[in-house]
């Protein structure tokens, strides 16, 4: 990244390419206001050009503004010929256009002080300059606005960051996120979601797409109905609006709404099998969740989070996961062990269907306390700290999905939520009669000592992990930190050795891993998972266990062993 000023002198915005609505029944006239949510303590004002972009502005404190700009085009807008190429439009972004020329965005940026770059999601791709000052408010949109419709293409430049995204690839890729991809595409049988399958080698199709093939999508998905943008920091609110307003009300052209073929629930259970390099098989209960914006969505994930906490009598260790991502995504519970380990999590997750779970008191107690942390977590999430994690961010995507009104509701819908509506969606969508079992089917080789090298022991913690060898798995990030790494990498090895000393019940370990991560960088989802570490460490310390009677007689903080 350049540490030199750039002067850079903007006329006049270029002139925006033209495109015809794809589907022009979704066309019609806009209302002009939005009206205000209240997210937290953040209260964003909201209006809907007439070309289609969300324009929102909320005010804080900080003397300086963001800009999030969250286009609704992702890997979900990619076929299994074309996987990679929202990620390679997301680079061609800083190509240039006749305005501004190759990386002077993001030069700029960081001349004034502040941060510029983008990521790819699977729903949508979002780009933004962070932390720059007030005063050059009107000229970052201006120049957002031009690259997000006037990109020259030019071929040097292109294929450059094409290059650039195979190796970013090559450097990032990790075997268990492999696993993770070959789980999807054995589930969706017509979602996009199932093509982010990558080669053995880490690369998507990207590598080998054209400049053609980048234009093609760039054409077709960055029109303004596919924009929302959101500026953050010291202005009012409608002044940010209107400079909004002037910067992206002469973008011609409509997209109008992606079709996305949709997945169904399966009418009968299935099985699905993958060979694996896991030492042993790993069992995935798969089902197919409602879209994010379900009303059902808060009962589901205090279910994920309750299912998360429970131990198995046999001591084999649960992961729950739910997915987040706009459409209808997958519940999991995964676990590795024996026969027996299969009957005891059928026999748990029948207790959550039929309600008797909460027989028990302390369960009744476990689901306040989660729903107390989920709501805290909604409430105080932070507006801008890293981009990944920042509220304004959240809120661009949701918005250009229409769905930004469940993320402003969350909050009370998570409080709202009973045991009875807990039992009722672990019936209604996790039963097994609709359920998908897929099978990492393991080597069955005798584990060998752990590796050298940082990357062959965080696939060894990998392997470890999602076979429930868990003190293995810790051991192998114990020799990462060892290594001293990079500061970012300080904070995953950490929140990684934590989030397992967690799953084990060794609180005060995974505290102190926690603590140690936030010292390097306020991550938020670290101190998410340190607070549900601090409330779980209480609740043993109170004697409330939240194993199965049968282990009732368990000391606070016993370490439990994967199976």
């Amino acid at each position: 990244m350049a540490r030199f000023s750039v002067l850079v002198t903007f006329l006049a915005l270029a002139s925006s390419i033209s495109a015809q609505p794809m589907h022009p029944e979704l066309a019609g006239p806009p209302q002009q206001s939005l009206g205000s949510i209240q997210v937290g303590k953040h209260q964003f004002e909201r209006r809907l050009l007439p070309n289609g972009v969300r324009a929102v502005a909320v005010r804080d404190d900080r003397a300086d503004l963001s800009i999030f700009i969250a286009v609704a085009a992702g890997n979900r807008n990619e076929t299994a010929e074309t996987t990679g190429l929202a990620h390679l439009t997301e680079h061609a972004l800083f190509t240039g256009t006749p305005t501004t020329g190759v990386d002077q965005h993001e030069k700029t940026i960081v001349a004034w002080g502040g941060e510029s770059n983008a990521f790819t999601r699977d729903d949508y791709t979002m780009y933004y300059d962070h932390g720059f000052p007030v005063e050059h408010m009107d000229t970052v949109l201006k120049m957002e606005a031009d690259r997000l419709s006037n990109l020259t293409f030019d071929e040097f430049a292109v294929l450059h960051e094409r290059h650039r995204l195979e190796v970013e690839e090559k450097h990032a890729y990790r075997t268990a996120e492999g696993r993770a991809e070959q789980l999807e595409n054995a589930f969706f049988e017509l979602h996009p979601y199932r093509h982010g399958l990558r080669s053995e080698a880490g690369h998507t199709k990207g590598p080998e797409l054209s400049v053609a093939q980048i234009k093609e999508f760039y054409s077709a998905h960055y029109q303004p109905d596919r924009f929302a943008v959101v500026v953050v920091g010291p202005v009012d609110a409608n002044k940010a609006l209107d400079s909004i307003e002037a910067a992206f009300s002469p973008l011609k052209g409509r997209a109008g709404v992606a079709k996305i073929a949709k997945d169904v629930a399966p009418e009968a259970p299935r099985t699905k099998r993958i060979k694996s390099q896991l030492p042993r098989d790993r069992y995935v209960g798969c089902w197919l969740t409602p879209s994010l914006d379900h009303a059902d969505q808060a009962a589901l994930n205090i279910l994920a989070t309750m299912l998360g906490r429970e131990e198995l009598p046999g001591g084999a260790v649960l992961t729950v996961s739910i997915g987040g991502r706009v459409d209808a995504d997958i519940f999991q519970i995964g676990w590795s062990g024996s026969q027996q380990t299969a009957k005891e999590v059928s026999a748990l997750m029948a207790s959550y269907r039929d309600g008797s779970v909460f027989d028990n008191k302390a369960k009744a107690d476990i689901l306040t306390e989660v729903k107390e942390l989920m709501v805290a977590s909604h409430i105080e999430a932070p507006l801008r700290a890293r981009p990944y994690f920042s509220l304004a961010g959240t809120l661009a995507w949701h918005e250009v999905f229409g769905i930004s009104d469940s993320l402003a509701n969350w909050g009370n819908a998570v409080a709202a939520v009973s045991a009875a509506d807990v039992q009722r969606v672990a019936k209604k969508w996790l039963n097994p009669a609709i359920g998908t079992l897929i099978i990492f089917e393991g080597t069955g080789e005798e584990i060998a000592p752990l590796p050298e090298g940082v990357d062959a022991l965080y696939e060894a913690a990998a392997e470890a992990s999602e076979t429930g060898d868990y003190e293995r798995a810790i051991e192998a990030f114990t020799r990462m930190l060892a290594t001293k790494p990079n500061r970012m990498n300080t904070v995953i090895y950490l929140y990684e050795r934590g989030a397992l000393r967690l799953e084990m019940n060794d609180f005060d370990g995974a505290i102190a891993d926690f603590e140690a991560a936030l010292a390097v960088v306020d991550y938020p989802a670290v101190r998410e998972i340190l607070e549900e570490t601090h409330a779980r460490k209480a609740r043993a310390m109170r004697g409330e266990f939240e194993t199965p009677e049968a282990d009732s007689e368990k000391p606070a903080g016993d370490k439990k062993h994967g199976g």
